[in-house]
């Protein structure tokens, strides 16, 4: 299997990976995509293959670019809904704007996992939820602001609340200053939201229990924590869509 260098361009931060025959053996994150920025990552390794998915056209524009310069012979595969909707059964007709490349991806990592039905909950700057019915069939999802974008919108949009940082945890549902108020009120309509939606998608739209729930993206963490005790077989994996991108080439190459 080819080693794969793996890049996914989100609004907040854009994150990559090696994996060498499926495994991931090393990752981070980049500041850029600039030549000067990749150039030392291959050096450092041999790359057959890149693939990625992106939401920022012009981060997509620049790293095609200096993947020209860096490595004009080795094959580029964009994930985007368009590459991987004929590669999954769906039942969206798209009217308007498709769903992003990072959906498409988790989405079909869903897919290619065999456990339906399944959801993939993706907490970035966005929090994203993509849900496969009992057959395996992509039915769609839900995008809300996440709890890092409300935050700057409270604290930009509010005069007293200007100049907070943005804190990474909560500590109960309630709080006793502003601060504390807008931390909790922000963390806890969000996690107890996604556990109604999760069971409300199960009970009216399913008819069935989730055989899997996976939380990926920058913030999943603290979410899988909190909803572990509604749904105890829920898993995290920070590099889910990665791997989803990694299996995405290689399947496109077959």
């Amino acid at each position: 299997m080819p080693r794969i260098l793996a890049i996914d361009i989100g609004n907040t931060r854009t994150a990559y990976a090696f994996l060498e025959s499926g495994e991931i053996k090393c990752k981070g994150h980049l500041d850029d995509l600039a030549p000067e920025t990749l150039g030392p990552l291959f050096k450092k390794r041999k790359i057959e293959g890149c693939v990625f998915a992106s939401v920022v056209p012009r981060a997509s524009k620049q790293l095609i670019s200096s993947l020209k310069k860096l490595c004009p012979k080795i094959p580029v595969k964009q994930m985007t809904w368009e590459a991987v909707s004929h590669m999954l059964p769906n039942a969206i007709t798209v009217k308007g704007m498709t769903p992003g490349a990072d959906r498409a991806a988790n989405a079909y990592a869903l897919y290619c996992g065999g456990k339906f039905p399944a959801v993939s909950i993706d907490a970035g700057t966005a929090l994203t939820t993509e849900i496969l019915d009992k057959s395996g069939t992509f039915i769609g999802g839900v995008i809300i602001p996440g709890a890092r974008l409300q935050w700057q919108s409270l604290s930009e949009k509010t005069a007293q609340l200007k100049g907070l940082e943005y804190p990474e945890s909560t500590d109960g549902l309630y709080g006793s200053n502003s601060e504390s108020a807008m931390r909790n009120g922000i963390g806890s309509v969000l996690i107890l939201g996604l556990i109604d939606l999760i069971k409300k998608t199960e009970k009216e739209v399913l008819g069935a229990k989730f055989k899997r729930i996976v939380f990926t993206g920058g913030g999943a963490e603290l979410y899988h924590e909190a909803v572990k005790k509604s749904f105890p077989k829920a898993e995290y994996d920070p590099d889910f869509t990665l791997k989803a991108l990694n299996r995405f080439f290689l399947d496109e190459k077959s």
